[in-house]
């Protein structure tokens, strides 16, 4: 019996033990895989820090978005580089997020660079939170008609009249906002680099004093317009565009690429269609992306309207298009040709 009792409470001890351990494991595990990342999602405003400082994209790929959208990748880069460029910025953009992470209610509110937004995923108590960057207003006035806007080399909008403005939103960041108007046939830019954390309004003078203006002559300042136009569009110098004529399908692959498009007679470009005639090129339609009172603007009213199998030629003469030959050292044919309220360069 002694022997017995022994024998039974062993095992009794083995089996405590056993659970004892698997209870210690069992707690170890979920501290770890559970409650430390529950945790850790709660302690937004230093896993904030630390992403900054570690320039981890993958964090703002995942926890921050605009819009709606989860950051790409290229705007993560741009905007993490943006803060840790700019140390003030960056300072206030930590102090406003361990701010709103401590006070719910202000991290609702629309002022600042961003909110957050508790996605109610959270667990054994904390917040699962995500990072909402708010949009900031760009206004853009100009004293010139028909100033094209361009933020980073991408054009946004226009501004129609004189004094006129534009308005749009972006995220916060470092944005180069360029305005371009056509001035007394001169082609006239200014430039503004800003770093967006609050409201903006920008002012850009376009037109020259009186004095300064040069008025009503197709000179080669104006021949040159064109060629900064094609090239503006396509990529390429006209001369290059132009020296495709007559070439064939391998010459154009070897000096321009592969096109978007292309079927056996038409080669289709971002700004550009080629057509070929028994293998070689026959015309080059560019794009201008200009409007018919742009044209005007930048080159005068043309001498005559004429029908044309594309749509409606614009005649400015022979003498323009002589100067034309003469600085660019080219002997193809160029019109200038209006369809669907838009004006191409056909070159023949």
């Amino acid at each position: 019996m002694t022997y017995s009792r022994s024998k039974n409470q062993k095992k009794k001890s083995y089996l405590f033990i056993s659970l004892s351990l698997i209870i210690a494991v069992g707690a170890i595990l979920f501290y770890m895989y559970g409650y430390l990342p529950a945790a850790e999602k709660d302690r937004i405003h230093i896993r904030f820090k630390e992403a900054l400082l570690e320039e981890d994209r993958a964090f703002f790929e995942e926890t921050v978005e605009y819009q709606g959208e989860n950051l790409t990748r290229a705007e993560a880069i741009r905007f993490i580089r943006w803060l840790n460029d700019e140390k003030t910025i960056r300072g206030e953009a930590l102090a406003e997020i361990e701010r709103d992470r401590a006070d719910r209610d202000s991290g609702l509110e629309t002022d600042g660079l961003f909110r957050l937004i508790d996605t109610g995923e959270g667990k054994f108590g904390f917040s699962d939170y995500r990072i909402e960057l708010l949009p900031q207003t760009i206004d853009v006035k100009s004293d010139a008609p028909l100033t094209n806007i361009w933020v980073d080399g991408e054009r946004v909008g226009r501004i129609d009249e004189a004094e006129g403005s534009f308005e749009f939103e972006r995220m916060p960041g470092r944005y180069d906002i360029k305005a371009v108007a056509v001035v007394d046939g001169e082609t006239v830019s200014e430039s503004e680099n800003i770093s967006l954390t609050e409201a903006v309004d920008l002012a850009y003078t376009l037109v020259p004093e009186k004095s300064e203006a040069i008025a009503g002559q197709f000179d080669l300042k104006r021949v040159e317009l064109i060629e900064i136009e094609v090239e503006a569009r396509t990529g390429y110098k006209l001369a290059t565009i132009d020296g495709l004529v007559g070439e064939k399908k391998a010459t154009v692959l070897d000096r321009i690429g592969e096109p978007n498009d292309k079927t056996k007679e038409k080669w289709q470009y971002d700004e550009m269609d080629i057509s070929f005639e028994n293998g070689r090129v026959d015309a080059i339609l560019i794009n201008l992306d200009k409007r018919p009172d742009d044209l005007i603007a930048l080159l005068g009213e043309p001498v005559d309207r004429n029908d044309h199998a594309m749509g409606t030629e614009w005649d400015y003469g022979k003498s323009f298009f002589e100067s034309f030959f003469t600085f660019f050292g080219l002997q193809t044919e160029k019109q200038f040709i209006e369809r669907d309220a838009q004006m191409y360069l056909l070159i023949q």
